[in-house]
């Protein structure tokens, strides 16, 4: 133990006299080299990534409610006269969908709506909905059948195809991926060529969105299947295919490092939702 005190001393003099003999140029390029190591330098953008990865002024709004489990018909009654009271008032508003979720977070209901006009249009519809005595009885009922709520505002990717009205009975997928801060546009160019390979019979993808308010670095997926028999198998086929000289693994394995966490929700669409 004695010797090992002894060396100590010896050392820190070495230690003292090298880095005092490092000359200027060695210590930049050790700096350089540690800075290299340990840093990323991340290209400046020189557009919002609003503009880049959407070509149109349309918002999407999702909202989540959490029901209480014992009011899931009233809930569903009192929601359907809610979609009624904006077809009254002629809102300029679309409905895209209003589904419950049954496998996944329970007893939760998804809507999903449009805003042909953008922020525009949301700040009208609130501002009416505001002056609104039928909306306000209307949501003061709903809300007192809910455990929480949340919503979101979201912009369609330009490379999606436009959502279009399913018939009869299907069920539907609304897959979430959390980014990585700054990867959006990596994983859009990746998706760009995913979305043709994974609606390779043009009637699975529903509608592909990525956050603006609320959650922020958020992309939700919703996809369309007439069960989960079919929904496996196209999964299983994907693997099988190829796009642009790119197979689907390659895709996956470059877009997973991307995300930080994600989540699946199969869902099956309420009784007056417009898409079946």
């Amino acid at each position: 133990i004695n010797s090992s005190r002894n060396l100590l001393p010896k050392f820190f003099q070495i230690l003292s006299r090298r880095n005092l003999n490092t000359s200027p140029k060695k210590l930049s390029e050790d700096v350089g080299f540690f800075g290299n190591f340990f840093q990323r330098n991340v290209a400046p953008q020189e557009a919002a990534h609003s503009q880049k990865l959407s070509s149109t002024e349309k918002i999407i709004l999702i909202q989540t409610h959490d029901v209480k489990p014992d009011c899931l018909d009233k809930y569903e009654q009192v929601h359907k006269n809610l979609v009624g009271h904006f077809d009254e008032k002629a809102l300029n508003t679309t409905s895209l969908g209003h589904f419950g979720v049954f496998v996944g977070s329970q007893d939760q209901f998804i809507h999903v709506w449009k805003y042909e006009d953008g922020y525009k249009t949301a700040d009208e519809v609130r501002k009416n909905l505001l002056q609104d005595d039928g909306f306000r009885k209307i949501n003061k009922e709903m809300t007192s059948l809910l455990r929480k709520r949340n919503s979101q505002y979201l912009l369609p990717f330009s490379f999606w195809p436009e959502a279009k009205f399913r018939e009869k009975n299907h069920i539907y997928e609304l897959r979430s991926y959390n980014l990585k801060p700054g990867t959006l546009m990596e994983w859009s160019n990746y998706w760009a060529r995913a979305v043709r390979m994974r609606d390779y019979k043009h009637s699975e993808a529903y509608l592909g969105m990525f956050s603006q308010v609320g959650l922020l670095h958020n992309v939700n997926h919703i996809w369309c299947y007439e069960s989960l028999e079919e929904r496996k198998e196209a999964r299983e086929n994907v693997w099988q295919l190829q796009q642009s000289s790119m197979r689907w693994s390659e895709i996956v394995a470059s877009t997973v490092p991307l995300v930080t966490s994600m989540s699946s929700r199969i869902m099956t669409p309420l009784a007056h939702s417009p898409t079946k």
